[in-house]
C-alpha cells in the first residue's frame, strides 16, 4: 500500500514539476540571451545564432522584433541568422524585444496556423489562407506563423498558389513565418496506420505539435485542418489560448450504432466467445477515444464550425465546452460569391442541363442520379415530352486517386448499360475557368450526397443562377438553401417540402435515416432544426425532375425569381467579407484571452 502511495505521489510530483518547467522551457531563453543577440548582430559578417534547444523561445523574439519576421521561416533548414533590414536597424530591433505589458499596443501577437497541408488546394486550404488574411489586416502587429509538411514547396511558392488558386491578394507576406515540420509528417496520414488508424493519428498530430513548438512558440494556437490531438500538448505545456475551425467531428456517437455492444447496458448480454470478446474491445475502444475527443474540446477556446450539420454534432460532442464557459459557434467557410454572382446571369438564357460537380467518389453518389434520370427519362417518353426539352446531365469532377478513376469508369458503364449515353456528358479535370462557364450556362446543379457537412459547389450553383436540386440533409438543407422566417429575430429555416424560394429538394429510399415511411408517393423524414423537431416530405428525384420538365408546375419567371433571390442570399451568407468580419471580430476575444494566459503564467513566462 505504502509503494502504490509512493508510485502516485512520485508521478504527481514529476507532473507538477514538468508543469512548470515545459512553460519555462518555450518561452524563456537562456541568462543573458540579449546580449548574445547583440554580439552576433555586432560581428562583421553575417553568421548563426548558436542556441541549441532554444531554437523555439529565441525565434519567438526574433520573430516578433523583426522589420521582416519571414527571414525567420525554416525552409532551408533549422539554423537561425539573422535578417538584413534588423541588422540594419539593430538598435530599433533589440529595443522591440524588451518586456512588454499584456496591454501594450505596440506588442506582436503571433498566430501559429496548425495546418500541415497548407500548400493544398482544397475547401480546407481556402479557409486558412482567408484566415490569414483577415488576422493580418486586423492589426498590422499582428503576425502569422504557419505550421507545415509541405517541405517540397519554399514559402514563395506557397504564397503564390494561394493567391492564384484562391485569389487571396494583397497579404503583407513580410509577416507570415513559415515553419516546416519534417520530423513527424507522415504520422497524421492515414496510409501510415494499418490498424488502429485513428488512434494513430491522434498520436502524430500530438507529435507533430510539438514538434512545431520546438520550432517556435505562438502566442495562440489555431487549427484550421482538423487535427484535434494537437491540443493536448499545446493546452497542458504552453497554456495559450486555442482556436478551432472544425469541417467535421472525427468521432460521432453515431459510430456506436455499429457496434454489438454500444453501451454499459448492453454488456450484461456478453458471452464468452471469440466474437463477443472482439466485440467489447471494440466497445472499450471506442468509448476511449471518444472521451479522449470530449477532452481534448475542453481544452479549445473559440470553436468555429462550418455549418449547421456540424455544430449540431458538436455541440453534442464537446458537450464541456458550454459549462466551460469556451464558445462554440457557426462560421460559413468563404465561398468567394463576390467574384461568382452576376444579377445579369439572372435572365441570361440558359441550356436544359443539369450540372453535378463534385469528385468521382462512391459518396457523391452519382449512380443515384443515374438511376432515377433512367426512370424519368421513361416518363417523359411516355409524356411524348420533346427531345428538346429533355434535360441533359453534366458531370464534372476531378480524379484525385486511383480509386477516383475507378470510380469514373463504373458510371461510365452504368451510362452504358442504362442507355443514356445520349444524355450525360464527362468532363474530367477541367479548368476553372470552365467550371465557371458551365455554372453559367446550366439551368439547374445537383448534389445527391446524403449528409454532406456543407457543400461549397451548391453554393457557386446558387451564386452563379444555376438553380440547385439537392439531396434533403445536412449542409445544403440547412444552410446553403435555407430561407429566413418571419420571426423576430429571424432564423435560418430549411425546407419540408420539395422546393423553397431558392431551390428543390429530394430524397431517396437508399437514404441510410429512411425509415421506410411514404405517403402519396412523397418520402417521411424526420427533420431537426433550430432545437425544433418537425415531420418533412420529399419526393425522390425522378419525380423532382418530373414536376419540373413534364407538369411544368414552375414557370420561368418563377425560376428567374429564385435565381435573384438565391444570389441575395449568397452574398448575405457566405461571401468571403463575411468571413473576414466575423473573424475578426472573433479575435479581438482572442486577444483578451492572450492577455489573461500571458498574466498567469507570471511576469518571468511574459517577457517579451
Amino acid at each position: 500500500m505504502l509503494l502504490i502511495v509512493a508510485l502516485v505521489f512520485a508521478v504527481f510530483f514529476l507532473f507538477q514539476t514538468a508543469k512548470g518547467a515545459l512553460p519555462h522551457f518555450f518561452f524563456v531563453p537562456p541568462t543573458h540571451w540579449q546580449d548574445k543577440i547583440k554580439k552576433h548582430l555586432d560581428h562583421p559578417k553575417p553568421v548563426y545564432l548558436k542556441v541549441g534547444a532554444k531554437r523555439s523561445s529565441f525565434r519567438k523574439r526574433l520573430v516578433g522584433a523583426s522589420f521582416d519576421p519571414q527571414y525567420y521561416s525554416n525552409y532551408k533548414d533549422n539554423k537561425i541568422s539573422f535578417s538584413p533590414s534588423d541588422i540594419k536597424n539593430k538598435d530599433d530591433f533589440l529595443a522591440t524585444m524588451k518586456h512588454r505589458s499584456s496591454g501594450d499596443s505596440r506588442r506582436s501577437i503571433l498566430y501559429g496556423f496548425f495546418h500541415p497541408y497548407a500548400n493544398n488546394g482544397g475547401g480546407g486550404e481556402k479557409v486558412l489562407w482567408e484566415a490569414i488574411y483577415a488576422t493580418l489586416s486586423q492589426n498590422s502587429e499582428n503576425i502569422v506563423v504557419v505550421y507545415t509538411t509541405n517541405v517540397e514547396a519554399s514559402p514563395q511558392e506557397i504564397l503564390h498558389k494561394a493567391q492564384s488558386k484562391f485569389d487571396v491578394k494583397d497579404m503583407d507576406s513580410k509577416r507570415i513565418v513559415f515553419v516546416y515540420l519534417r520530423k513527424f509528417s507522415k504520422w497524421i496520414d492515414s496510409d501510415s496506420w494499418k490498424h488502429f488508424t485513428m488512434i494513430g493519428q491522434l498520436l502524430g498530430s500530438i507529435l507533430l505539435a510539438l514538434e512545431a513548438i520546438f520550432e517556435l512558440t505562438p502566442d495562440v494556437w489555431i487549427d484550421t485542418m482538423g487535427l484535434p490531438g494537437s491540443y493536448f500538448p499545446i493546452s497542458i505545456i504552453l497554456k495559450i489560448p486555442i482556436v478551432a475551425y472544425v469541417h467535421y467531428p472525427i468521432i460521432q456517437s453515431d459510430m456506436f450504432n455499429k457496434l454489438k455492444f454500444r453501451s454499459l447496458a448492453d454488456l450484461t448480454s456478453l458471452r464468452p466467445s471469440l466474437g463477443d470478446l472482439k466485440a467489447l474491445g471494440k466497445f472499450f475502444y471506442w468509448t476511449a477515444l471518444y472521451y479522449f475527443y470530449v477532452y481534448l474540446g475542453s481544452c479549445v477556446n473559440v470553436t468555429f464550425t462550418n455549418g449547421s450539420w456540424t455544430f449540431n454534432h458538436m455541440s453534442k460532442i464537446w458537450s464541456l465546452n458550454q459549462g466551460l464557459g469556451r464558445t462554440i459557434e457557426k462560421l460559413y467557410p468563404p465561398c468567394s460569391t463576390e467574384s461568382l454572382i452576376n444579377l445579369e446571369l439572372t435572365t441570361t438564357p440558359r441550356e436544359e442541363k443539369l450540372l453535378y460537380i463534385a469528385q468521382f467518389r462512391p459518396e457523391k453518389r452519382h449512380s443515384l442520379v443515374l438511376e432515377e434520370f433512367s426512370k424519368f427519362l421513361q416518363a417523359a417518353r411516355s409524356a411524348s415530352l420533346p427531345i428538346k426539352d429533355i434535360p441533359k446531365i453534366v458531370f464534372l469532377g476531378s480524379c484525385r486517386t486511383p480509386e477516383d478513376s475507378g470510380t469514373l469508369e463504373n458510371l461510365q458503364a452504368l451510362t452504358e448499360d442504362l442507355e443514356l449515353t445520349d444524355y450525360v456528358e464527362f468532363i474530367v479535370d477541367c479548368s476553372y475557368d470552365e467550371v465557371k462557364e458551365q455554372l453559367k450556362k446550366c439551368n439547374f446543379g445537383l448534389n445527391a450526397m446524403w449528409n454532406e457537412h456543407f457543400g461549397i459547389g451548391v453554393v457557386e450553383y446558387v451564386s452563379s443562377g444555376a438553380i440547385p436540386i439537392v439531396h434533403a440533409s445536412a449542409g445544403p438543407l440547412l444552410d446553403i438553401c435555407s430561407q429566413k422566417s418571419a420571426t423576430s429575430p429571424p432564423a435560418w429555416v430549411p425546407s419540408t417540402t420539395w422546393r423553397n424560394d431558392v431551390g428543390f429538394f429530394f430524397k431517396s429510399t437508399d437514404d441510410p435515416d429512411f425509415n421506410g415511411e411514404e405517403v402519396d408517393g412523397d418520402l417521411i423524414f424526420t427533420q431537426y432544426a433550430n432545437d425544433e423537431k418537425t415531420e418533412a416530405r420529399f419526393p425522390r428525384l425522378n419525380e423532382v425532375l418530373h414536376r419540373l420538365y413534364i407538369e411544368k408546375s414552375i414557370s420561368s419567371e418563377q425560376l428567374t425569381s429564385m435565381r435573384t433571390t438565391g444570389s441575395e442570399l449568397m452574398e448575405e451568407k457566405f461571401s468571403n467579407r463575411i468571413f473576414h468580419e466575423k473573424w475578426s471580430d472573433k479575435l479581438h476575444e482572442v486577444v483578451e484571452l492572450e492577455n489573461q494566459y500571458r498574466e498567469d503564467r507570471g511576469k518571468v513566462l511574459a517577457v517579451y
